[in-house]
């Protein structure tokens, strides 16, 4: 490649706005005529369509935000009140990179060291409900205790509205005495904005 040629690709790459990218020219090029262009910005799973998230700034006025660092330091103390506090008061942007971690961070101190069987759980579970540990083509059921008017989706995209729907109907087959939880799909589908892994 001649010295052109690289300057050229290092604006193609360096000048990305939008999905597209400008040329040496200054023509836009679409992501698909390039390598892969990465979107770090982008905190969500592949499961959401983030394009119609609208993200609302912090108030100028408002207080810096904590970080990941300052909820770890809490836990690692074991300062639950002061760790509640911090969460109640610190009102993250949705698209921050701290939502990323921050959930799961917080289930970690319910473990116990049970990790690796509760994954194994999970899937034992779906390939026991479904057959298969492939989404299945048609719509899934959803347990009796899930209320059809709550089920919103958030912004998922038609997978993901599927693996939402196939973890709440797992959770549905694991624990039978759950009788009513109109809110376990809603909060499914926004943890799973920011959950990474396979489901």
């Amino acid at each position: 490649m001649t010295k052109y040629e690289n300057a050229a690709r290092s604006n193609i790459v360096s000048c990305s706005v939008g999905g597209a990218a400008a040329g040496p020219s200054g023509m836009l090029i679409m992501p698909s005529v390039l390598e892969e262009v990465d979107d770090s910005s982008n905190v969500y799973t592949p499961l959401v369509d983030s394009s119609g998230i609208t993200v609302v700034p912090p108030s100028p006025s408002s207080k810096p935000l904590k970080t990941i660092n300052d909820v770890r330091v809490l836990l690692q103390q074991g300062r639950k009140q002061d760790l509640k506090q911090l969460l109640r008061n610190n009102s993250w942007p949705v698209n921050s990179p701290i939502r990323k971690e921050l959930w799961p961070l917080l289930c970690t101190q319910h473990q116990n060291g049970k990790s690796n069987i509760m994954d194994g759980f999970y899937w034992d579970m779906v390939n026991q409900v479904f057959g298969s540990p492939d989404l299945p083509d048609k719509p899934i059921s959803l347990p009796p205790f899930v209320e059809p008017s709550h089920c919103q989706s958030y912004y998922m995209t038609h997978k993901g509205r599927n693996v939402t729907d196939r973890v709440v109907s797992v959770l549905g087959y694991a624990c039978p005495d759950i009788v009513y939880s109109p809110t376990i799909y809603p909060i499914c589908a926004l943890l799973l904005h920011y959950m990474s892994g396979n489901f």
